[in-house]
């Protein structure tokens, strides 16, 4: 695919941040503490009054908020790339922990259950998103540089390179919204 071949350092740079982000969550030492008593998911119940399995209401509740953080990371790319490598790090660092805490609780069986049907589809997603975040921001600071060498260069042709990692990655959220609504739950034996 052309837009994979054009953006693969973008993208595996997103990738190797995400996965540092995965590696340190999942490396902090689990204290015994239930994963229900961690402050971490006291901050993240705010958002779990809205999720519903088996509700498509629940699929436009997580659309929404994850293509606002995938939006966030790519349209703010260009404030010195520091958006969405700190988004990359701190869902990274989140996904690491619940699954370390999971994995510790229960099992990595139970972990990979709650966390793999939706989670192929929606880290890729973030991954796409930041990625064009990133070409951006080297874009931008191209720009900068240019502009200071009284040079022409062009931010919209960049643009047109990128907005398609967005689309890609705003597909991705939908289809990770629709598995973690029906799929994750049937998955983990929830019934309502």
């Amino acid at each position: 695919m052309g837009v994979l071949r054009e953006n693969v350092f973008y993208l595996l740079a997103a990738s190797l941040l995400l996965a540092f982000g995965m590696y340190a969550g999942a490396s902090i030492p689990q204290s015994g503490v239930p994963l229900s008593d961690s402050p971490l998911l006291k901050e993240i119940e705010k958002y779990v009054q809205f999720y519903k399995p088996y509700d498509p209401i629940t699929i436009l509740f997580l659309l929404a908020k994850n293509s606002l953080t995938a939006a966030v990371a790519f349209f703010l790319g260009p404030l010195l790339l520091i958006v969405p490598a700190v988004i990359l790090f701190l869902n990274g660092f989140i996904v690491g922990m619940i699954g370390a805490a999971l994995s510790d609780q229960f099992s990595l069986v139970y972990a990979l259950k709650v966390l793999a049907p939706h989670g192929i589809f929606e880290i890729p997603a973030l991954v796409f998103a930041s990625a064009g975040g990133f070409r951006l921001g080297v874009a931008a600071l191209r720009k900068l540089s240019s502009k200071m060498r009284h040079r022409e260069y062009s931010l919209s042709a960049e643009f047109k390179g990128t907005w398609r990692l967005l689309v890609i990655s705003v597909i991705l959220l939908l289809i990770a919204a629709v598995m973690e609504t029906y799929v994750t739950p049937f998955i983990i034996g929830y019934s309502p």
